[in-house]
Parts: structure tokens; C-alpha cells; sequence
């Protein structure tokens, strides 16, 4: 027995080391960038979603946010300090996107649910009530216990979304934003790596098309992507998969290949990584200077977008390429039950994140980087990179853009020109309609006064006919209406 108690001991005192060495180990801040949960297709390949749940987060998809910030609240327990819940020390942006905002809610939740404010035990419940004029409001406050202001102490979380000015930062590789990507995008679908790799699915493609009908063939790149887009969201809400098929090699491969055609359209070329990371990775940098610099307290800043910002931001580190990517895919097709070569070169999955973790040591600041907990070696491969080295690193792999460059290099100037142009063109063909509506109004006038002498001198009535010639008012018709852009 005597044995026996001071092994329980013996356990108990590692994992109180445990816990102390986990405690003292948390960084200073974290940053996290991370996909929204689990949604709908964004395509029609599957009848069984209706129309309105295409792109729309699922119930899957908030209960993986949910245990995702469950386990973020447990991971970084001091800085996150559920208990005294600061608006000030946890920021929050948003896309505006619908499933971006829930998932952003739903990860909140899961931080600090339990931790809300309360009533004061002595106070009455009867006067926390809205004024609204049913019997139900008053049986509901006498229900409920003074330890919950909300049911299940649910904190009303301040989350932050970004105003169509500035959301450029999660839509930074959209065509509204950087109108160059529509070109960069045709010109990766035609390219000779999209002809060779076309090749190298084929027969993943073959077995797909025996599952589907002639309208839903895959013959594209981009039938590819939107088709394996709908299969993983037939997988994340436990559907059959598109078109019946049942084989996970198969699903597998298709997977696969949806992952370097979706990498290579919008990341293909190097400026298209360096641009669609910028945005991102330089609030990323902005908010650990702020920290380091003294100007901000946020030990916690959340970003909640999309799988274009993981993997933009994936691929311009240099952690997902078209290469480890393809690598993968070979490897899993000569052997399905060995680990692929490159184990965090993988399309980030519904609810993946990046988390930049922030040591602010005095004089040994450093950054650790991981990409769904696993960590990636950077700097000089590398686990830890310095403080220093890590804005280097950031800097480089984003070309050393800035705002301005970001414009220019996206086409975004040239757009604005063009919007410039546009608004004097139209300023010009207001003021030429503006012209003939004045002659309009003369020959009006002109019509008033000369029906005015027809009155007083009926004689002449005929002859004013005759002289008040309607080519004038047949001639304003034709101009007007060649003028369809008013």
C-alpha cells in the first residue's frame, strides 16, 4: 500500500510539472488566422443541398469552431484568463461573409462559454426583465438563476467586421480587389504544369465521369476544383459522396487532385502568392510590433477567413507548394498505407488555422508558427525563428509590399483610373444630354408661342403647321435613344 501511494504521488508531483512547465512555456500573444467551419457546396453536383445552404455554415461546422476554441481556452489558458474576460485584451475580425461571422461567434463561444458575467445573488431577478408585455417575461426571470446574466453564461463576445473599404485584407485575391487575378488565373488554367497534371489525374477523372452525367463531366481545372469542393462538403456533413461513389481511393485521389488545381489557379505564379498573403501577414507582423513595441495589450488577435487566406499565406511561406503537393499524391498512389513525404503540404480542411505565437522576451524575442497545432520549421528550418528574422522572413516571402505596391501590382490603380474615365465620360454625356434637353425645351417654347399665334390668327394656323417642321423633336428620339448607358 505504502508502495502503491507513493507511486499515485510520484504521478501527481509530473503532472504538476506538467502543468507549471506548460504554464511558464505560453507565449505572450498569439495571433490566429483560421478558416471558417464546415458549409454548404458552392457548386450544384449534388441535388441533395438545397440552394439556400449552398456556402452556409452547417451545424458541423460551428460545433468544429466550438472545440476549436474549447481547445484553444485550455492551450492558452493564461492569456486567454476566461475568468476576468477584457474586451480591450481579445480582438476579433472578421470577413463579412455569413459563415466567417458565425464562425468567429462559434469559436468565441467556445473560449469562454461558462465564463460570463452574472447577477448578484441578493438582486432581484424580477427587475431584469425588458418591458414587454407578457406573462412569459416574468415566469422566464423567475426561472432563471442569479449565476447566469445569459443562458449557460454565454459572454456577448465584440467581434469586428471588417467594412468593404478595407476587405481587401481577407479578399486580397478576388477580382474586385486585385483585378489582375482574373488573368493570372486563365493563364494558370492554360499553362503547360495544368496540361501535364490534366494527364496525371486522368484516370482519377475517368472514374469520377463514370459517376456522373454528361452535363456534370469533368473536363476542367476548374470543373475539378468546384466538383471536389462539394464532395468535401458532402463529407464534412457525413453525405453520400457526388455522383454515388463509394471507393476512398478514389476520394482520395479526387481530393488530391482538388488540392493542386486549386493551389495552382490561385497560387500558381509567385506574385499571386506574394499578393494573396500581403494582406494578412502584415496584420499578422502589425499586431506583434504593436505588442513589441508597447502600443497594444491584445495578447490574443483572431482573424476568421477563408481557405484562400490559409493557403495563400501557406504558400508563400513555402509550406505548400505544387510540388510537395504532386510529391504526396504519387507517394499515396504507390502506397496508400505509408505517410506521405511532406506531412503539412495539405489543402487546409474546414476550420484549419495558422497561429503565431509571440515570445516577447527582452532580449531574445522569437515567433513559432503552426499550422493546425503542428509546428512548422521556417527560419533556417528552424522551429523558433527570431524576432528580428521572422519580419525579415514575412517581408521576403510577400515580395516587401506594401499598400501602394499592392495596388499597383494587382491592377488596382489602373482600375481606379479607368473608374476616373468612366465618371468623366458619363460627367460628359450628362452635360450632351443636358445640351439637348435645353434645345429641347427652346423648341418647346418655340412650339407654345408659335400655338399661341395660331390662336389669335387661324389664318396662319396651316402655314405654322407647315413652318413648325418635327424633324427637331424626331431627331431628339433617335439621339436618345442610342443612348442606352444612361
Amino acid at each position: 500500500m505504502v508502495n502503491k501511494n507513493k507511486f499515485f504521488a510520484f504521478v501527481a508531483f509530473i503532472q504538476f510539472l506538467l502543468v507549471i512547465t506548460e504554464c511558464t512555456a505560453q507565449p505572450d500573444q498569439i495571433v490566429e488566422v483560421f478558416r471558417h467551419g464546415a458549409r454548404g457546396p458552392l457548386a450544384g453536383y449534388d441535388p441533395s443541398w438545397n440552394l439556400n445552404q449552398w456556402g452556409v455554415l452547417t451545424p458541423v461546422g460551428m460545433r468544429q469552431q466550438y472545440i476549436l476554441g474549447k481547445v484553444l481556452s485550455q492551450k492558452y489558458s493564461r492569456l486567454f484568463q476566461s475568468s476576468s474576460y477584457n474586451y480591450s485584451q481579445i480582438y476579433m475580425l472578421t470577413d463579412t461573409t455569413p459563415r466567417c461571422i458565425q464562425s468567429a461567434y462559434a469559436q468565441f463561444y467556445g473560449i469562454y462559454l461558462g465564463y460570463g458575467p452574472s447577477l448578484n445573488n441578493s438582486y432581484p431577478a424580477q427587475l431584469a426583465v425588458p418591458p414587454y408585455q407578457d406573462a412569459r417575461v416574468q415566469n422566464l426571470a423567475a426561472s432563471l438563476p442569479n449565476s447566469e446574466a445569459i443562458a449557460n453564461n454565454d459572454i456577448p463576445n465584440l467581434v469586428n467586421i471588417v467594412d468593404n473599404t478595407n476587405a481587401a485584407i481577407f479578399q486580397g485575391d478576388s477580382g474586385f480587389y486585385c483585378p489582375n487575378v482574373a488573368q493570372w488565373i486563365i493563364q494558370n488554367t492554360n499553362d503547360s504544369a495544368s496540361q501535364e497534371a490534366l494527364a496525371i489525374f486522368q484516370d482519377t477523372i475517368n472514374n469520377v465521369n463514370q459517376y456522373l452525367d454528361g452535363s456534370q463531366k469533368l473536363k476542367t481545372p476548374q470543373d475539378i476544383v468546384s466538383f471536389g469542393d462539394t464532395m468535401l462538403a458532402n463529407i464534412a456533413d457525413n453525405r453520400p459522396m457526388p455522383g454515388g461513389f463509394t471507393d476512398t481511393v478514389l476520394r482520395d485521389n479526387l481530393t488530391a487532385a482538388f488540392s493542386w488545381f486549386n493551389f495552382h489557379l490561385h497560387n500558381g505564379q509567385l506574385i499571386q502568392r506574394q499578393l494573396g498573403a500581403y494582406n494578412l501577414l502584415d496584420a499578422v507582423l502589425n499586431q506583434l510590433k504593436a505588442f513589441r513595441q508597447g502600443q497594444s495589450y491584445n495578447p490574443v488577435a483572431l482573424y476568421s477567413g477563408h481557405d484562400s487566406n490559409i493557403v495563400a499565406m501557406l504558400g508563400a511561406l513555402g509550406v505548400v507548394t505544387e510540388e510537395c503537393l504532386m510529391a504526396n499524391f504519387q507517394s499515396y498512389t504507390k502506397n496508400h498505407s505509408q505517410p506521405v513525404p511532406y506531412l503539412n503540404c495539405y489543402f487546409p480542411y474546414f476550420a484549419s488555422n495558422l497561429i503565431f505565437e509571440f515570445y516577447n522576451e527582452t532580449d531574445s524575442a522569437y515567433v513559432k508558427v503552426f499550422y493546425n497545432n503542428a509546428v512548422l520549421p521556417l527560419c533556417n528550418d528552424q522551429e523558433a525563428c527570431s524576432y528580428e528574422d521572422f519580419l525579415v522572413f514575412v517581408n521576403n516571402a510577400t515580395g516587401n509590399n506594401t499598400a501602394e505596391s499592392f495596388k499597383e501590382k494587382c491592377g488596382a490603380k489602373e482600375r481606379a483610373s479607368q473608374w476616373a474615365e468612366d465618371a468623366l465620360k458619363t460627367t460628359i454625356e450628362s452635360t450632351s444630354n443636358k445640351t439637348v434637353s435645353m434645345a429641347l425645351m427652346a423648341v418647346t417654347a418655340l412650339c407654345i408661342i408659335l400655338f399661341g399665334k395660331m390662336v389669335f390668327n387661324a389664318k396662319r394656323y396651316k402655314q405654322l403647321v407647315k413652318e413648325t417642321s418635327s424633324a427637331p423633336f424626331a431627331d431628339y428620339l433617335q439621339v436618345n435613344n442610342s443612348k442606352n448607358d444612361f
